[in-house]
């Protein structure tokens, strides 16, 4: 056996002690695969700007419900976005400037349509936990899409 064929099976044993002893958390892999599925470069971003989550901030709402607050602004969208677990159910409560129709896309590669009222607000619930983002269509017909948020 030759010194390079010792030094790849050392590796080898090496990588699977490694995966056996800090494995990857599932909810990692699962938004890796959402961004590397989901990737498109016509599309302008959209980055999160705030987020009360990771400001410290105490919730939002006292009580059964747990609210976190996003923000996100580029490519002429802005995107207010709050995100509300009430008895293990997830609700969307958002509101879009500078865009007219707007998709829910989700790690699992789901697409749902953004119902906007007059205003740009929209309600969605019943929404799974993991990766998501907001696509939208933009000023002159520009694709904008938020930065990729776990809920």
């Amino acid at each position: 056996m030759s010194p390079d064929e010792d030094d790849d099976q050392l590796l080898e044993r090496l990588r699977r002690v490694a995966a056996e002893a800090d494995a990857v958390p599932e909810n990692v892999l699962a938004a890796a695969r959402a961004a590397f599925a989901m990737r498109d470069t016509d599309v302008e971003l959209a980055r999160l700007v705030a987020d009360s989550a990771e400001a410290g901030f105490e919730p939002v709402r006292s009580g059964p419900v747990a609210a976190r607050l996003l923000a996100f602004d580029g490519g002429g969208v802005c995107v207010d976005l709050d995100v509300e677990v009430t008895a293990g159910r997830t609700v969307l409560i958002g509101h879009v400037s500078g865009a007219d129709a707007c998709v829910l896309e989700r790690g699992d590669g789901v697409r749902q349509l953004v119902p906007l009222d007059e205003l740009g607000r929209f309600l969605i619930g019943g929404v799974r936990p993991g990766p998501l983002r907001l696509r939208c269509r933009g000023p002159a017909g520009r694709t904008v899409a938020t930065s990729w948020v776990t809920v």
